[in-house]
């Protein structure tokens, strides 16, 4: 017989198995857990946007799971969710209606807003 067909009893393969298994259990524990939200929800802020792009980032660079904005007026404004990921195609938020992201994960880096004409007082949300 040789080396590496070596026989071991039930008892051993199966401490072996427990402890294989524990270990995957522990790594994908930590690969949740890094989905999971922390629970903390920034203030709001309060931007005004103007027809100059403007980049807003969650502080200290831990990025949201969900982002709501408020547009107080005066004018309607553009809004792009991950500026590096997304497709070129801003989302228009209207004055007086809320605008509510949700990714479930954390993935909202930044967002970048702005207007056609005028100003935006924007009220701002984020989750993480």
């Amino acid at each position: 017989m040789s080396e590496k067909s070596k026989l071991i009893r039930a008892d051993e393969a199966q401490v072996l198995l427990l402890d294989r298994l524990l270990k995957e259990i522990r790594k994908v524990s930590s690969d949740i857990a890094k989905q999971m939200p922390e629970g903390i929800v920034e203030p709001l802020r309060t931007i005004t946007a103007t027809t100059t792009q403007q980049v807003i980032t969650p502080p200290m660079h831990k990025p949201w799971f969900s982002v709501s904005i408020i547009n107080d007026g005066t004018h309607d404004c553009w809004v792009i969710v991950n500026s590096e990921k997304s497709s070129t195609s801003p989302s228009l938020v209207r004055v007086g209606e809320p605008c509510e992201i949700d990714f479930g994960a954390p993935l909202i880096d930044d967002l970048v807003v702005w207007t056609d004409a005028g100003t935006a007082s924007l009220r701002i949300r984020g989750v993480r």
